[in-house]
């Protein structure tokens, strides 16, 4: 690869398996020089079809290119990205991929035992930052090799990269991390390590570099635009007008730099991944009765517990919702003026002679547990209907069968 005179280290991971770091303080030599010329133009056309630059640092690489540098791609790669088209974007604020982790899941992250401890604690440490903000993404450490979602490994490449991954795909994060071992063996680099496994999960889970589009802004060696890269590089509502100092997104980082969440990476994780609120809890209220006697008597029922003019008040007749929850149907309200008759039924359509008065409230249409009928009666008489969930007939009326159910 070719030689960055500096001391600042690129955050890899971020395009095509490998976005490698440029932290060099002196040269990594390249086992074939030769190649560098030898990109096929049609090569360099797939390259430039998928948003990349190929006017600096492109050569031959392994079994793909090296592009912009710190990008490696393979062909198999390649060909599916060149065919990709994204929308294009500005350079300003906190971008994510067209692909995301889809549902409320927990992702379980194996690290390799190989590891000294100080990384085993900096990626706890990068999963307490994730599971800080309740995520609709919990972050756990599994010490299963095979039952994970993400394996964090070792490579070995002198003087490399920091780490390598890719992007999610079928609304799952990317498996494998790569961490080069060059860098992360007893050299106790706490926060850097957790900054830079916390940006490598990043990516797993969607976020593109907060300076993508110009990383000169975090001092990468030659920086510049890394493209859409056929995986698109999406603006997040709400984050800053531009990269911001700091974030745990960006590129390039020193080697002892430690970069915890700042606000605007909160709120770019959080309005990605918020977690849904539990719908507030909505408990029952009384259905209180109320009763007016004469020749034309009318049992009247709402959940107000205000007694109108020229009502007894008989107290509550059973307890309904005042607003839908999951299972249940209105219960309207009809009112009849000649008769002076209150008539309630789950059936919008209107009897003759009444007219609509709203939804009095929210019951059931069928029984289960924790619910119970409730009757309906009628005195053709008074021309009154009464509604109770005592199935026992009152003098003078006819039971007319279940109204509903409500909550016991």
């Amino acid at each position: 690869m070719n030689s960055f005179k500096s001391l600042i280290v690129a955050i890899a991971s971020c395009f095509l398996l490998c976005l490698t770091s440029c932290e060099l303080d002196q040269e990594i030599p390249n086992e074939d020089t030769s190649e560098q010329q030898a990109v096929p133009k049609h090569i360099i056309q797939k390259l430039e079809s998928a948003g990349f630059h190929t006017n600096e640092g492109l050569y031959k690489y392994n079994e793909g290119y090296i592009v912009e540098n710190d990008i490696y791609v393979t062909e198999e790669r390649l060909d599916e990205l060149s065919k990709e088209k994204t929308e294009t974007f500005g350079d300003a604020k906190q971008y994510r991929t067209n692909n995301l982790v889809s549902g409320t899941r927990t992702i379980r992250v194996f690290i390799d035992p190989s590891f000294p401890p100080y990384v085993k604690s900096a990626l706890d440490e990068a999963l307490r930052r994730y599971n800080a903000l309740n995520l609709r993404l919990t972050f756990r450490r599994t010490s299963s090799a095979s039952s994970n979602d993400i394996r964090i490994v070792p490579v070995y490449i002198a003087n490399g990269f920091f780490g390598s991954t890719w992007f999610p795909s079928n609304g799952r994060p990317f498996r494998t991390i790569e961490l080069n071992t060059f860098h992360y063996n007893n050299s106790k680099r706490l926060g850097n390590a957790a900054s830079v496994i916390a940006h490598e999960i990043g990516h797993t889970i969607g976020f593109r570099h907060t300076d993508y589009a110009n990383t000169n802004f975090s001092g990468c060696p030659n920086g510049g635009n890394e493209g859409q890269a056929g995986v698109g590089a999406i603006l997040i509502p709400g984050t800053p007008s531009g990269p911001v100092a700091n974030s745990w997104m960006l590129a390039c980082t020193g080697l002892n730099t430690n970069r915890p969440f700042i606000a605007s990476d909160r709120t770019a994780l959080r309005r990605l991944y918020a977690r849904t609120p539990p719908p507030p809890t909505i408990n029952p209220v009384p259905f209180y009765g109320f009763y007016r006697g004469g020749p034309k008597a009318n049992h009247f029922y709402k959940t107000d517990r205000g007694t109108p003019a020229g009502y007894i008040y008989e107290g509550v007749q059973c307890k309904i919702y005042s607003q839908s929850v999951p299972g249940t149907i209105p219960l309207y309200r009809f009112y009849n003026s000649s008769a002076v008759n209150h008539f309630y039924k789950t059936d919008r359509s209107t009897p003759a002679g009444y007219r609509y008065e709203g939804i009095a409230g929210y019951v059931y249409r069928s029984g289960a547990s924790g619910r119970i009928p409730l009757y309906r009666f009628y005195n053709s008489s008074v021309v009154d209907h009464l509604y109770k969930t005592n199935r026992s007939t009152p003098a003078g009326y006819t039971y007319e069968g279940i109204a509903c159910y409500v909550p016991r």
